[in-house]
């Protein structure tokens, strides 16, 4: 079990996601190997999936016994967690689910000799590729899942330090997001001689410079000028959106209510 100190359980939410990335984007460049390397970087994948959704799972009941454990946002966090945990479960089968297609395109031993090549539309390609993309999709969401999780918990951390009363800035739902995981620290703005400025995430998330510069003119987050644009400077919160943090973080992961079902559609009188 994990140290359930908060700012303990915020450092390993933030490796998580990042392992997270890192397994999806394997995933998304390699959605069909090569078929004579097909079978042991599918097994090894399954495996680092599984490896994840253990310590998702981990951290959850560690998020339980720690302090913020028994507030709104502690609660919020585990159920942000049981979600990371079940995207990387159902992604691990989906990844398991392609073995008997990438054992039908792996040449084992090595110097076999080569089997003639199968097409790109072959019923075990489009096996691995409908697997591969249904995975790749779910460990998408998985990371963002994890920074949530950890925003969650520096919001609690940060109740302390709200202002009664202040008044704050109104954010669109995108602006919302970005802010949440430049919160962790996910989020770093570049820019290479005269070319315009471009955003690198820790994650797989859609935010556009737009919506950051929106942030920073309304004095919530700025950039750290100790390194250059050209390596990429980090995007913090200011005193401003410290302070903010609560508010603008906690209604925002909320539980969504219910959609409603469409309307029947009429028929036309004839």
């Amino acid at each position: 079990m994990p140290d359930t100190r908060s700012e303990d359980l915020i450092q390993q939410l933030r490796s998580l996601a990042e392992d997270f990335a890192d397994v999806h984007h394997l995933t998304l460049c390699t959605g069909l190997l090569d078929d004579d390397a097909v079978l042991m970087p599918l097994i090894s994948r399954i495996r680092t999936t599984q490896s994840l959704t253990n310590k998702a799972i981990t951290l959850a009941l560690a998020a339980g016994d720690s302090p913020v454990g028994p507030t709104t946002a502690g609660r919020r966090a585990i159920e942000h967690l049981t979600g990371a945990a079940r995207q990387g479960n159902d992604a691990g089968g989906h990844l398991l689910k392609g073995i008997p297609a990438a054992t039908a395109l792996h040449r084992s031993p090595r110097n076999a000799p080569r089997p003639l090549r199968t097409p790109r539309t072959s019923a075990n390609h489009l096996a691995l590729r409908r697997h591969f993309h249904a995975a790749t999709g779910l460990l998408r969401d998985a990371p963002i899942i994890c920074l949530d999780a950890a925003a969650l918990i520096t919001a609690a951390l940060a109740t302390s330090n709200t202002v009664p009363g202040a008044v704050l800035p109104r954010l669109t739902d995108p602006q919302i997001a970005a802010f949440r995981l430049i919160s962790q620290g996910a989020v770093r703005i570049r820019q290479r001689e005269g070319r315009p400025p471009f955003l690198h995430t820790s994650v797989p998330a859609p935010t556009v410079t737009a919506t950051v510069a929106a942030l920073e003119r309304k004095k919530l987050v700025t950039r750290d000028t100790s390194t250059s644009l050209d390596e990429g400077q980090e995007l913090i919160l200011t005193s401003a959106g410290q302070r903010a943090l609560p508010a603008l973080v906690l209604p925002a992961t909320a539980p969504s209510r219910a959609t409603p079902a469409p309307a029947p559609p009429r028929r036309r009188a004839r």
